[in-house]
């Protein structure tokens, strides 16, 4: 395996090169620039990240608030305290990079691009802001800010999974009753001819049912296909940089010019490109050997601002593809979820300190990282985070081919 630092450039490579190239195929010069300042502000965010964590981690681990990784057990790095509820300091810098695209997007872009470039001279123009515009972004915001919370009361109060179950709910609460988008769907072409449904079908309220319900998978769904070094930043980071090729991609195109879906695409952005650059700078202190645990309050954040980037960027069925296998291995945990088998605490394979490898448990658990290891064989952690991920960014993959190949043709 190459080293931990090269992993880690490889994956940020692979999840960013293609988000790179598609933004400077964009020819409107407003949106280009905008998606660019976001990017600076996004950059900022990583080193943020990077330099808080730390901070928090020595904080938390003062307060008793750590663990042993369990997947080291007997072993000296299996018996050291590591802090918990690392992602603190990501969803805490996440939070300010979206506060801090708002300012921007007060001023007229191209006027704030010319005053940093005069050296701070003149005068910047103001940009009229649509007030559904700004309900969205304050709703999301404040979705977002409430999982924060929840989160971290999870990781301190250590609330039983049944009502971790039902926490996005609550979280949700905001951008539902602020949501002013549409509540109608386009039908797919084959359900028109079959069922001679017309081309596109008012929904309302369950829509917005629809969208609560997507929050909820989204959330639970990052917090339950965990317990691996570097396992849960690493499919954030590549969902992220998954959502944000799809909507510079869009952006690069005809799609790009229509007002009612640039705006769309253009908020996904803004969500997208700081959960990508935070989750890359956790990463650097998550990644195996973990120094850092990333906790509920980590997982519940990243789930939420995936589903409101999702649901505002009118691409909820992309997501539900980019997510084959948070749908895959909550399916297949349903049995042990709803006590239909019994359901330890922990859901993790065994490690054998003569070898250095996991291996699933003589019965094993129903989740993805256990069956991962029943297919492929013993390996060790940082094989079997390499393999996970490796399957994340081949779904994503597959989502973006089953996006092309049924253009025109599903809808």
């Amino acid at each position: 395996m190459p080293s931990r630092e090269a992993q880690l450039l490889l994956l940020a490579l692979a999840g960013l090169s293609g988000p790179a190239y598609f933004l400077f195929q964009i020819q409107d010069q407003k949106t280009f620039r905008s998606i660019l300042f976001s990017a600076l502000v996004s950059i900022a965010g990583f080193a943020a990240t990077k330099w808080l964590l730390p901070v928090v981690a020595r904080k938390t681990l003062a307060r008793g608030i750590c663990g042993k990784d369990l997947n080291k057990k007997g072993t000296p790095a299996g018996e050291t305290p590591i802090p918990e509820s690392a992602g603190l300091a990501p969803a805490a810098v996440f939070l300010l990079c979206i506060i801090c695209f708002e300012l921007i997007h007060y001023y007229d872009i191209n006027s704030l691009v010319h005053w940093v470039s005069s050296g701070f001279r003149g005068q910047l123009q103001l940009e009229l802001l649509p007030d559904s515009w700004l309900v969205d972004y304050n709703a999301a915001l404040a979705s977002i800010g409430f999982m924060v919370f929840l989160g971290f009361a999870d990781d301190v109060l250590d609330i039983p999974w049944r009502v971790k179950l039902v926490l996005p709910l609550f979280a949700a609460l905001p951008l539902l009753v602020a949501y002013s988008g549409g509540t109608g769907v386009a039908v797919p072409k084959p359900l028109q001819a079959a069922l001679g449904l017309p081309g596109f079908l008012e929904l309302g309220l369950l829509y917005k049912s629809y969208m609560v319900l997507l929050s909820i998978f989204c959330t639970n769904s990052i917090n339950i296909l965990a317990g691996v070094n570097g396992l849960e930043a690493g499919q954030t980071f590549i969902v992220a940089c998954a959502m944000l090729l799809h909507n510079l991609v869009t952006l690069a195109g005809h799609a790009g010019s229509v007002p009612e879906v640039r705006d769309g695409h253009l908020f996904s952005v803004y969500l997208s490109l700081p959960l990508a650059a935070t989750s890359l700078g956790l990463l650097v202190f998550n990644w195996y050997p973990s120094t850092v645990f990333v906790g509920d309050t980590f997982t519940y954040f990243a789930g939420m601002t995936i589903a409101v980037a999702g649901i505002l960027g009118h691409f909820s069925e992309t997501l539900l593809l980019f997510l084959i296998p948070q749908v895959f291995n909550f399916l297949y945990s349903v049995p042990q979820l709803f006590g239909l088998v019994f359901c330890p605490r922990h859901r993790l394979p065994v490690f054998d300190p003569a070898t250095g490898l996991l291996r699933p448990k003589d019965a094993p658990d129903w989740n993805l990282v256990n069956l991962t290891l029943q297919l492929f064989g013993p390996c060790s952690e940082n094989t079997l985070c390499v393999r996970i991920l490796a399957m994340q960014g081949a779904c994503c993959a597959l989502g973006f081919g089953v996006r092309w190949a049924l253009a025109g043709i599903y809808k």
